[in-house]
């Protein structure tokens, strides 16, 4: 499912040298993805994963709903924070990313400048939790491209 893929919040914990299958042992938090280290990351993709590690969709709102996205991720990591943290803390996780979906609008509709921010509320979560974050910028018939190059 693509849309899920590309298009959503995600929390992404991993490391060279993590086992995932000890990480998530007694975890309630459910991955959507596990993957391993010296797999290709994407179906359609080359790229080989450097790490092994879990993605978790913290939103389910469209890359176009950036305010969406944060007020999920904001209630998610605060539901989960005791679960969170033992997982970022792991002693094999060396990163912890929360990646905003968003979609790129400069050079569309005449607009010449793309500035969004992150409430402090979100960035003081992260930090507790060990997470650093950052936003990836799709264009705008990412879907469209994406199933193009798979087939």
């Amino acid at each position: 499912n693509y849309k899920s893929l590309y298009m959503s919040c995600i929390l992404r914990i991993a490391g060279r040298h993590l086992d995932t299958d000890k990480l998530m042992k007694n975890s309630s938090i459910k991955p959507y993805d596990i993957y391993k280290k010296g797999q290709l990351s994407y179906p359609g993709l080359t790229r080989i994963n450097k790490y092994s590690g879990i993605s978790i969709e913290v939103s389910k709102a469209d890359y176009n709903k950036l305010d969406k996205q944060i007020k999920d991720a904001i209630k998610y990591l605060t539901k989960n924070k005791l679960s969170i943290k033992k997982l970022t803390t792991y002693k094999q996780v060396e990163e912890s990313c929360l990646d905003f979906a968003v979609k790129l609008r400069i050079g569309y509709n005449n607009i010449a400048v793309q500035s969004d921010s992150f409430p402090h509320e979100l960035l003081k979560l992260a930090a507790e939790l060990k997470i650093d974050i950052e936003f990836t910028l799709y264009p705008p018939d990412l879907v469209k491209q994406r199933i193009k190059a798979i087939k």
